[in-house]
């Protein structure tokens, strides 16, 4: 009898503490913040505090290996901003560089008044490794951000500030274009 009794404390225990070191079974929200963008703004030259559409604006990037990627991030669209995905190879400081190509003519009906304009953008940083929790694992966040414009014969874009050299989150701007 006592050792009936024994086996049945014994089963309660353990049953106890397989339950109490069982993690519950996460769900990584899609609340959760992920590895931000950089988010750009584009402003005139002219009136440097105020938003200024980048007309009929492509995007594409390189590789890491300095190749140009022909897949467009972003396709022929009018717009005061954008968000773009950085790169990451480690905590190691790092590039990414982006054709911003204005007056795309992909599209267009030959108009002969609209060249298209080719800039590329390279921006430095920084990438470290946060974590989020158990279920969401890992997020990048980028520090010591800097950008440059290549020149050329003919740049559309003729003015670049950080605003905020890290890249923690999409809801404030880190870079302004001024054109």
């Amino acid at each position: 009898m006592r050792q009936n009794l024994l086996q049945k404390v014994f089963i309660f225990t353990f049953v106890i503490i397989a339950t109490w070191s069982c993690e519950k079974d996460d769900i990584c929200a899609t609340s959760t913040p992920t590895t931000p963008h950089l988010i750009i703004l584009f402003n005139d030259i002219n009136a440097p505090d105020a938003a200024k559409n980048a007309r009929r604006l492509s995007v594409r990037g390189f590789d890491a290996n300095n190749v140009e990627i022909s897949e467009q991030i972003i396709a022929n669209i009018d717009t005061d901003s954008i968000a773009l995905p950085l790169r990451f190879e480690g905590e190691t400081p790092t590039t990414s560089r982006f054709i911003l190509e204005k007056d795309t003519d992909f599209f267009l009906d030959d108009d002969p008044l609209t060249n298209s304009n080719i800039d590329i953008i390279t921006v430095n940083y920084t990438p470290e490794f946060v974590y989020v929790s158990q279920a969401c694992g890992y997020k990048s966040i980028f520090t010591n951000l800097s950008i440059s414009v290549e020149p050329d014969a003919d740049n559309w874009i003729f003015n670049s500030e950080v605003l905020n050299i890290t890249v923690e989150n999409e809801t404030q701007a880190h870079i302004i274009l001024r054109h």
